[in-house]
């Protein structure tokens, strides 16, 4: 399906409610591979932006992508289980040796910080197949994590968003878990799924369906919206009939 069906969600539901409360989770830089972006910053009168990002390395660049926008914060933390979460991380001092061909164009810093993850098994298999010694590339870094309704109060935005978007490597279901979505129910959550254990993924869809969420695989990437916002489901049925004759 040709059909970018994030950007015609997100379309609608701004059709719909006029202003957009948008929360990334995992933003890296927020600018190189991020699908909202360009819609963020099109839209900036009538987006706010909660920006989350564990790792303090990418804070400036991600100040610097969104210095223009007007309403946004940075966050450093993760989402999940409240406490402490160990991620795994490439060492800055190999960032030069890890340009896989996805990369290419890209800034340097941005593959290698695209692969931290809480899983460091998925950080060693990414390095192994560009014939690094994980050994020698892979440092660990403790980063505060909490739920996501205490965060959200803590920084004084609304109790509900309307968007949330997760790019964490293979923690995304726990992100979701830890979202508080019974709470702060977005009407989009769009994640990556290819890095998602079938068990896990399936287990996930369950959890999603419960909260009253629509999910459509978009290759890697998973897109769950609230069916009770009955003209965003009419705008995506209505996207996809084309791709289903």
């Amino acid at each position: 399906m040709t059909t970018n069906l994030y950007l015609v969600a997100l379309n609608a539901l701004i059709e719909i409610r006029g202003k957009l409360n948008i929360v990334v989770v995992g933003a890296n830089d927020g600018r190189v591979n991020d699908p909202i972006y360009e819609f963020a910053m099109k839209m900036s009168n009538k987006t706010s932006m909660l920006l989350i990002e564990p790792n303090k390395f990418l804070l400036p660049y991600l100040q610097k992508s969104y210095s223009s926008h007007p309403s946004q914060q940075i966050a450093n933390c993760a989402i999940g289980p409240e406490g402490v979460l160990k991620l795994y991380a490439v060492k800055a001092s190999w960032f030069d040796r890890f340009q896989p061909a996805y990369a290419k164009g890209w800034p340097q810093y941005r593959a290698a910080t695209g692969i931290t993850s809480a899983n460091k098994e998925h950080v060693e298999k990414a390095l192994i197949r560009e014939g690094i010694n994980p050994d020698d590339a892979i440092e660990s870094l403790d980063v505060s994590c909490q739920q996501l309704s205490p965060l959200l109060a803590e920084l004084s935005w609304p109790s509900t968003i309307d968007v949330l978007q997760i790019d964490a490597e293979g923690y995304d279901d726990f992100v979701i878990h830890a979202a508080n979505i019974q709470v702060t129910m977005p009407g989009l959550i769009y994640f990556e799924n290819h890095n998602i254990p079938e068990d896990r993924m399936e287990a996930l869809v369950d959890h999603l369906s419960g909260q009253h969420y629509r999910t459509y695989k978009l290759g890697g990437d998973s897109l769950s919206i609230d069916s009770r916002i009955n003209p965003l489901s009419a705008a995506l049925d209505e996207a996809i009939a084309p791709h289903q004759r």
